[in-house]
């Protein structure tokens, strides 16, 4: 009994929809207005932010056409209206939401797709910096024993074992 109702009221609530039957109205003044302003507002940050070298302007592209974009459906009625039939929405402020799900969507795939590169560049970086370790510690090692020829040639001349402070290191362990 209670399936047969709810499902004749949901045959019922679906029906003007399905019809087409339904009128969409625009926006109210109030919730326009909040529109237009909300994205002059974010329109003129994104420059300010870009201006300042805050926001590349590769990722500014996307907030300012998206500000543009919600002017174009606020100023113009009409394209809300339309837009929200085409996608087949009950009003047309569910049209704005379901644009603003849109949008966070596209937004957090293109950080994914940024992370994911950003990712991989950092493994390459951290494999070629330790082959370059790597290579200076293979250099190092066989300019040692060169090095420390030199050294002790240097130990066997007379006067030329002295830093150039004066002192041996056995002499300053002494005086320490």
């Amino acid at each position: 009994m209670i399936a047969a109702l709810t499902a004749k009221a949901i045959g019922l609530a679906l029906t003007p929809l399905a019809s087409g039957a339904v009128e969409l109205e625009p926006l109210p003044e109030r919730q326009r207005t909040v529109a237009i302003l909300v994205a002059v507002g974010t329109l003129l940050l994104v420059l300010e932010l870009v201006r300042r070298r805050k926001l590349r302007e590769e990722y500014s592209w996307f907030w300012a056409s998206t500000a543009m974009l919600l002017i174009v459906l606020a100023v113009y009625e009409g394209c809300l209206v339309e837009l929200s039939r085409w996608i087949g929405a009950a009003s047309t402020v569910s049209t704005l939401f379901f644009g603003a799900f849109v949008f966070l969507m596209i937004l957090g795939l293109q950080f994914s797709i940024r992370l994911s590169r950003l990712t991989h560049r950092n493994r390459t970086m951290a494999q070629r910096l330790a082959l370059l370790e790597q290579e200076i510690a293979r250099l190092r090692g066989e300019s040692r024993p060169e090095e420390s020829r030199a050294e002790e040639s240097r130990a066997e001349q007379p006067g030329s074992a002295k830093p150039r402070h004066g002192k041996t290191g056995k002499e300053r362990d002494e005086v320490a």
